[in-house]
């Protein structure tokens, strides 16, 4: 009569026991490379079918398409202005909504602006972004009952007189050929008069998103 078989010591059984594993990690690395490759393969065909180029296939156009949206016309926007007293300037801004149903753009550029009152306009001398103002990210592209700010602070009034029960008008010109008109809906008032002989400055921001 045959002995049975001698069981597999303690150190056989975990080598087994290893190899094995080792086994089922190779195959389902394998596994995972043919998919991978097959996956390859099939967006390559499909590149060469939609115009050879794998990155056409792959990425899709930012914002949708939309950052090549027609400019704005005046027709399409509505916007508001105020400001109020803050350490002897004037702060606030000007708010531009796109009213219409369809997306539209702004000028890249600041606007250039003007401050009408009482159908007179005021003698200011326009800078850039002034430290104070809020944060928030460049808007260009406006959707349907989107608002973009146009930060604004204004120093140094030693004009005419004007009546502040009165409000303003401020006009926006983005380029050539866009003008948006803001009438005063805030507050709204003349900065302290630091100097005659100094300039009145107006700190203009470029379309930002309202924080």
């Amino acid at each position: 009569m045959m002995a049975p078989p001698k069981p597999p010591a303690q150190d056989e059984l975990e080598a087994l026991i290893k190899e094995a594993r080792e086994r089922q990690l190779r195959r389902r690395l394998l596994a995972a490379a043919g998919v991978a490759v097959a996956a390859a393969v099939g967006l390559s065909i499909y590149a060469s079918l939609a115009g050879g180029n794998p990155d056409r296939v792959a990425r899709k156009p930012a914002n949708g398409g939309r950052a090549n949206a027609p400019l704005c016309r005046a027709s399409q926007l509505s916007a508001t202005a105020g400001w109020q007293g803050a350490t002897q300037s004037m702060l606030g801004g000007a708010g531009i909504t796109n009213t219409s149903s369809s997306v539209c753009s702004l000028p890249a550029a600041r606007p250039a602006v003007r401050i009408s009152w009482q159908g007179r306009a005021l003698a200011v001398r326009e800078r850039g972004p002034s430290p104070v103002f809020p944060s928030g990210n460049a808007l260009r592209v406006l959707e349907p009952g989107a608002t973009a700010t146009i930060y604004l602070q204004w120093w140094n009034y030693c004009g005419p007189a004007v009546n502040i029960k009165v409000p303003p008008v401020v006009y926006l010109r983005f380029g050539k050929w866009l003008v948006v008109r803001a009438p005063g809906s805030e507050q709204w008032g003349v900065p302290y008069c630091n100097g005659s002989k100094a300039p009145s400055t107006l700190f203009v921001s470029g379309p930002r998103s309202t924080n």
